[in-house]
């Protein structure tokens, strides 16, 4: 039997360690524009970070070469990552002593780089803007995924990238596999690009100054929802400035694959896909819904247009699973909290930097029972699931089934297990919901106008799994918790 290949885990976590810790430099070249003290935190964890990286890559280098690599090893290496990650993000809060709390900047740290709006801070603005823009910059990088970055440039071992790529992209394409992955992920990672410069460019057209068009870009793009504001967007009180958050949302939630292809080739492939057809009927169908059950309750408030807007910020901000708000939507009443977890559960597009069980594994399940009912009515008849002309199999419908089940299951679980540290029923429920899906805001005293502050301290560890959890979409990380999964 074939040993445990450790020395591929090991150099790949010193690589993305190493990428880290460049990107902790550009948090402090703001710090030096600002003349802030906590410039010095920055350095010192981009100091440990590298060295830490640097002696993994060469320890596990001096070893002799071994290529051969499985799932085994590839999802070992993808959750280690995504915590190592978090836990060394946490250094320049810790440093600067801007969140003492090892639990609350681990938690914060969590919640960016799995791009989860979910925070501990109280006074934001008081925050060193330094570690404003590492908190931000947290978001981007979790946005597009560190895997992406390392393979978009940095070759692995032979016949590893697929595996990796698979590991951290979310969705259930075959699409996917068809192009050398060097060249999907160089794609990606141009189209995220472009897409963050044109987004500060027209943020920084508006109110904003550049050090918060660059923050808010950040995290619009990434659809994780960080502020440089304690009121959100709000603070700005700007309808340019919202119609640009929900256009840099609403790009986030959209495969980042047909994106490039629009924008590089002018292909109109993307006005056909099947899945982008249900995003944007979602986003409707949920604003139109809402906008005209608050208008029968005579609970709204300002003009037409802005009503809409308001609505259409939520809405998008809930499907893409970004955790900005412009209103505290829980105080409309009951029926909208189970429409905002509904939202919250599915999210965008496969591809994107959203959250959720994505729409691609709706669509799915809504054509497999279309299938089962013809079934009954024509048991002789050939039915299969089909989107965009292309035939699923029933491995991978089965495989979605299990998905889906599994994912409702650790959402419910997780429920039960928050009741038990003093979280209310409805609060329970929602934060579970909302850091498997990435989405940050929970019900109760987690929802917009609250943060998680509150929560005990065992709390706070257990919902950072479940956005790791939620984050790598299940298999990768749950599969590590089976006895199988160690055999050799």
């Amino acid at each position: 039997m074939r040993k445990f290949n450790f020395q591929f885990v090991f150099s790949s976590i010193g690589l993305v360690l190493m990428i880290e810790s460049v990107f902790m430099l550009f948090s402090a070249l703001v710090g030096e524009y600002y003349k802030e003290p906590s410039i010095h935190s920055l350095y010192i964890s981009a100091l440990i970070t590298f060295l830490s990286g640097l002696t993994t890559y060469v320890a596990a280098r001096r070893k002799k070469q071994t290529k051969r690599i499985s799932q085994r090893e590839v999802y070992l290496t993808v959750t280690l990552v995504w915590v190592l990650l978090a836990l060394f993000g946490t250094l320049p809060y810790l440093l600067g002593n801007a969140i003492p709390s090892f639990t609350d900047a681990f938690f914060e740290s969590v919640c960016g780089f799995t791009t989860t709006g979910s925070s501990t801070l109280f006074n934001i603005e008081a925050f060193p803007k330094s570690l404003h823009f590492w908190r931000s910059f947290t978001q981007w990088i979790g946005g597009i995924g560190i895997i992406i970055f390392v393979l978009s440039f940095m070759p692995l071992f032979g016949g590893s990238t697929s595996y990796l790529y698979n590991a951290e992209a979310t969705g259930i394409s075959k699409e996917q596999l068809r192009p050398r992955i060097s060249d999907i992920t160089r794609n990606m990672v141009i189209t995220y690009l472009v897409l963050t410069a044109v987004g500060f460019l027209l943020l920084w057209a508006g109110p904003m100054d550049a050090f918060d068009a660059a923050c808010h870009t950040f995290t619009s793009i990434s659809t994780g929802g960080f502020s440089t504001k304690q009121a959100s967007i709000a603070y700005f009180n700007s309808a340019y400035t919202e119609y640009v958050i929900i256009f840099l949302m609403f790009s986030g939630g959209i495969k980042f694959m047909l994106l490039f292809g629009l924008f590089r080739h002018f292909s109109g492939k993307i006005f056909k896909d099947e899945e982008v057809r249900w995003y944007v009927y979602m986003i409707l169908g949920f604003t139109v819904v809402i906008t005209l059950t608050l208008y029968l309750e005579g609970n709204v408030a300002g003009t037409v247009e802005k009503s809409v807007r308001t609505v259409l910020f939520q809405v998008v901000a809930a499907v893409t699973s970004t955790g900005y708000a412009t209103t505290d939507f829980l105080r409309w009443g009951q029926f909208y909290w189970f429409l905002f977890l509904s939202m919250v559960l599915f999210c965008g597009c496969e591809g994107s930097t959203s959250g959720g069980m994505k729409i691609s594994r709706l669509l799915v399940l809504v054509k497999n029972t279309r299938v089962v009912f013809r079934r009954q009515v024509h048991p002789q008849a050939l039915y299969m699931v089909k989107i965009d002309g292309q035939v699923y199999s029933n491995a991978v419908v089965e495989k979605v089934l299990a998905f889906v089940f599994l994912y409702l299951s650790i959402i419910g679980v997780s429920a039960i297990v928050l009741s038990f540290t003093g979280m209310s029923f409805d609060e329970s429920i929602g934060t579970a919901v909302s850091s498997m899906s990435s989405y940050g805001f929970g019900l109760g005293d987690f929802g917009p106008s609250g943060n998680y502050s509150t929560a005990n301290t065992f709390a706070k560890y257990y919902l950072s799994f479940l956005m790791i959890v939620g984050r790598l979409e299940v298999f990768t990380v749950l599969s590590l918790f089976t006895s199988s999964f160690w055999k050799k």
